[in-house]
């Protein structure tokens, strides 16, 4: 076997466990949304993020090793051949991978988009009841003086009395 076509099978198995890697991280991400974790989703992106860059650098010397191979290549190996089993294998692990994480891209996708709707009905339910719930502070029937420091209440005056 040639030094080729060993860098090759090395470089698909980089890319099956960088694959694996990204369905984990899909995996976790989904967790981190459905338990509203924002600082933990931001990681998981980022980490996804770092992943995808990594599978790209990976593809472009895939595709710079399986053309030397292919130039390289006089006569296709035996089926018998172990490095031909090998690669085989390799190739059936790497399109099971690379499903796993089209399914769970699909799915993440669908998640934000729900997500994006939830978030959309709730602002759109908070601004049909924005008098309902307005924030007390800026209602115009409370005082303009501030509170004392120490907790202590404040005592109103008034012609009829101290309250």
């Amino acid at each position: 076997m040639s030094a080729d076509h060993t860098r090759y099978l090395d470089l698909l198995e980089r890319r099956l466990a960088l694959l694996g890697s990204l369905a984990s991280a899909l995996t976790a991400a989904r967790t981190d949304i459905v338990a509203l974790d924002i600082a933990g989703l931001e990681s998981r992106i980022a980490d996804q993020d770092k992943l995808c860059a990594e599978i790209r650098s990976l593809d472009a010397h895939l595709d710079r090793v399986q053309q030397q191979c292919a130039t390289h290549a006089v006569a296709p190996a035996p089926a018998s051949d172990p490095d031909s089993l090998r690669c085989r294998e390799i190739l059936a692990r790497l399109s099971q991978a690379q499903a796993t994480v089209r399914r769970l891209n699909d799915e993440h996708r669908a998640l934000l988009r729900r997500s994006r709707r939830t978030v959309h009905a709730l602002l759109n339910s908070y601004h049909s009841f924005a008098m309902t719930y307005a924030n007390p502070s800026d209602s115009r029937t409370t005082s303009s003086a501030p509170l004392p420091s120490n907790g202590a209440a404040r005592v109103f005056s008034s012609a009829e009395g101290t309250f």
